[in-house]
């Protein structure tokens, strides 16, 4: 499908890592303000702040291992931090919102999160993004 062609390659996003851990602290704070015994309190605040790495590690920027994005006759492929390209494969937890796309990406046995925005990357390749992860 040379429709949907897709070549991305975001720049660092801090204003989403921000945006990521005020929601954790958020959710850690909230079940002891919500007066949750603390038995219970303790285990939900200890997940929503251990989870906040790999939240961290799936937003573009120094903490996460792609770099870029392509799809083409060639299938997908993502740009390491090492600089090479490699095949990967779009995995069944990816999904397309308005201007938020999580892509669930697989490569050499590994899984691979990414957060993608759409004021971060050209509109163009933005929605065909979005459009191949709905028609998967």
């Amino acid at each position: 499908m040379t429709s949907f062609d897709i070549a991305i390659e975001p720049p660092a996003n801090p204003r989403l890592a921000v945006l990521g851990c005020a929601l954790h602290l958020a959710a850690a704070a909230s079940p002891w303000l919500a007066h949750v015994p603390p038995s219970l309190a303790a285990p939900l605040t200890l997940v929503a702040t251990v989870s906040v790495v790999s939240t961290l590690a799936a937003v573009p920027g120094p903490h996460n291992q792609i770099l870029g994005l392509s799809l083409d006759g060639r299938g997908w492929r993502i740009r390491t931090r090492e600089g090479t390209w490699v095949p990967a494969e779009l995995g069944p937890r990816s999904r397309a919102f308005g201007s938020l796309v999580f892509l669930d990406l697989r490569s050499g046995g590994r899984r691979h999160a990414w957060l993608l925005t759409g004021n971060t990357v050209p509109a163009g390749p933005f929605r065909r993004l979005k459009a191949r992860i709905r028609l998967t």
